[in-house]
């Protein structure tokens, strides 16, 4: 098993030096919660011209809007509950584009496996979701199986993911709960480059359960202890509810 020196980092020493955190490069931003004290190291010293996928929620921390003013980010695909919501709620002073949070997920997920273009049940929300002219030559923008209507979309890939976590293990296993969890665990799984995560608990004996385990240890580049522990509310069956559900 590694030792804490191997995964348990500071914030500068976790975001120094990433080979995929550089101008140009596309941010992953999990939550919320948000990992603050990587973001709060972002704006000492990040780079510019980053391109940001995060979910709606996070452009009103005062961090990221910081980041945005500072022209840290050249622009942001940013995640909502619904199609309905697309560009509603806070602005931000680079040009956005609306992904629902589903779609989101399942185009990290497809660039994570390597696939750049697929077809999936539903629409096409935002151009960054649409497939290039060379991914879109002699296939049609919608299928039809029966009744259910499928559209082709494009992969979504990031370079590096900043996410908060519940809870490591020294082997970088992470288990992250909230409505978020499922995306966040996505973008960990399509980082090219790094996924560092901002942690409430580390565990310095034993490893996670694969049942506790959101994101495995091989996909995690370091952990980051936090004091912040966030609660999320659960519904009758125990669950989190997803983004826009009522507990």
């Amino acid at each position: 098993m590694p030792t804490p020196r191997d995964i348990v980092r500071d914030p500068a020493r976790a975001l120094a030096g990433l080979p995929g955190l550089a101008e140009g490069a596309t941010l992953a931003l999990g939550g919320p919660p948000l990992p603050e004290s990587l973001l709060a190291r972002l704006l000492g010293s990040g780079p510019r011209g980053l391109h940001l996928l995060c979910a709606r929620a996070a452009l009103d921390s005062p961090r990221v809007r910081q980041l945005l003013a500072d022209g840290r980010f050249s622009g942001c695909t940013v995640a909502v509950p619904s199609p309905a919501e697309g560009g509603t709620g806070p602005t931000a002073p680079v040009p956005v584009e609306w992904l629902t949070v589903q779609e989101m997920t399942e185009g990290l997920r497809a660039g994570a496996a390597g696939v750049a273009d697929f077809y999936s049940p539903g629409e096409v929300h935002t151009a960054i979701r649409t497939p290039s002219p060379d991914q879109a030559r002699d296939k049609p923008a919608h299928l039809r199986l029966g009744a259910l209507p499928f559209a082709h979309k494009a992969s979504l890939r990031c370079d590096v993911a900043l996410l908060y976590a519940d809870e490591a293990d020294l082997a970088g296993n992470l288990t992250v709960t909230g409505p978020f969890a499922e995306l966040a665990a996505a973008m960990a799984h399509a980082a090219a480059s790094a996924t560092v995560a901002e942690c409430a608990v580390v565990r310095t004996a034993g490893c996670l359960s694969r049942a506790a385990t959101t994101v495995p240890g091989r996909y995690v580049t370091a952990v980051v202890p936090t004091s912040r522990h966030h609660r999320f509310p659960r519904r009758a069956d125990g669950r989190t509810p997803p983004p826009g559900e009522a507990p």
